[in-house]
């Protein structure tokens, strides 16, 4: 019989859909987070490519689109360089290894269904998520499936990896353990909540969100350590956790950001930084500064002791939906609308900005 929280179950999955959609169209368009290796910064824009771009410069090196037959839809994955491969998936359906180089491509993985997670890659193993209610274990250097974990709903989080067990959530509300060589299951965890962000692994212990609560579970049991709830039932946590000196980080989508203990789950802060727009990326720590953007167009740069501004907000154009990337003195901004920024971290004045549509230096 449909009862009460099935119709909640299905409001909540077209909300979600509806997020992350982003611009509200019928069509996808990806966020991707940045990743940097060998002096080239990789990333997927909004306009449906992979580009490469000199780190030093921001010039484009190589983009890639899909093939002639078959165009890169979206890409909301974070490319991730290892061995000599460019790994991401993509909203067409396939998973992609590129050259890092020159982007040709060296294999590819056609699962069938959009992938939206970033991929994890350890010892010859590249691990991913599906929207077929899926995730993948595949060999990197061939591309060849090694084994296919099913879940009850679609993966949106990214893995993450720790000796020898992956743990992600699904839209189907549970947070999984799972044998990273054989696709064993060693747990299912009831979140009572989507969960679309990446876990973080801690001293033994697996920290996420799903909608508005935020959990602290074993590692090795599954055991609830404590849960913190948010407030209000519409603070969902769109924001992957980060950690520094002991303490958990993340935004959400009311536009708070929490600074938490994380043996304990209390406040560091009076009080959450209240930023002017929904956060879906980390809280990215460097030094004692955490760096983060906002749909409002906005990156920010707080003390992490204190919750104050270390610099005034920089409006960017479009809002931003992946995670900056510090690299040094330097923090990489992607906004939603195909540009990548070059900041300086010390006061958020730019270095250059990057426009992959018409493939230039932004023009303001």
């Amino acid at each position: 019989m449909f009862n009460v929280k099935s119709l909640f179950t299905i409001t909540l999955t077209l909300f979600a859909a509806a997020l992350f959609a982003a611009c509200g169209g019928a069509q996808p368009q990806g966020w991707s987070s940045p990743t940097l290796d060998n002096g080239l910064l990789f990333f997927g824009t909004t306009n449906a490519k992979v580009a490469a771009l000199d780190a030093a410069s921001g010039n484009m090196k190589w983009e890639y689109a899909g093939e002639k037959d078959k165009p890169l839809v979206s890409v909301y994955s974070t490319p991730i360089v290892s061995n000599g491969k460019l790994f991401f998936g993509a909203y067409d359906g396939i998973f992609y290894a590129l050259d890092p180089a020159t982007g040709t491509v060296k294999w590819q993985f056609n699962e069938g269904s959009p992938i939206v997670p970033s991929a994890s890659v350890n010892d010859g193993t590249v691990y991913f998520g599906a929207n077929n209610n899926s995730f993948y274990a595949v060999d990197a250097e061939t591309g060849t499936k090694k084994w296919q974990f099913a879940t009850q709903d679609k993966v949106w989080s990214d893995a993450a990896l720790d000796n020898g067990t992956l743990y992600f959530g699904s839209l189907d509300q549970n947070l999984y353990a799972v044998d990273a060589a054989t696709g064993a299951k060693k747990w299912a965890f009831p979140a009572g909540g989507m969960i679309v962000t990446t876990p973080l692994v801690l001293n033994g212990t697996v920290y996420f969100g799903a909608l508005n609560k935020f959990f602290a579970l074993d590692q090795a049991t599954s055991q609830v350590k404590w849960t913190k709830t948010l407030s209000d039932s519409n603070e969902w946590i769109w924001s992957d956790p980060t950690t520094q000196n002991g303490n958990i980080y993340f935004g959400t989508l009311a536009g708070n950001v929490y600074a938490i203990d994380a043996a304990t789950g209390s406040d560091k802060w009076a009080q959450p930084y209240k930023a002017g727009g929904q956060i879906r990326s980390s809280i990215i720590p460097a030094g004692n500064v955490g760096y983060f953007g906002s749909s409002n167009q906005n990156v920010y740069a707080i003390d992490l002791d204190s919750a104050q501004l270390k610099w005034n907000p920089v409006a960017l154009q479009g809002p931003i939906l992946g995670s900056p990337l510090v690299v040094g003195d330097t923090l990489y901004v992607p906004t939603h609308g195909s540009n990548m920024y070059a900041l300086n971290t010390a006061d958020g004045s730019r270095k250059w900005c990057f426009d992959a549509n018409s493939n230039k230096a932004c023009s303001q």
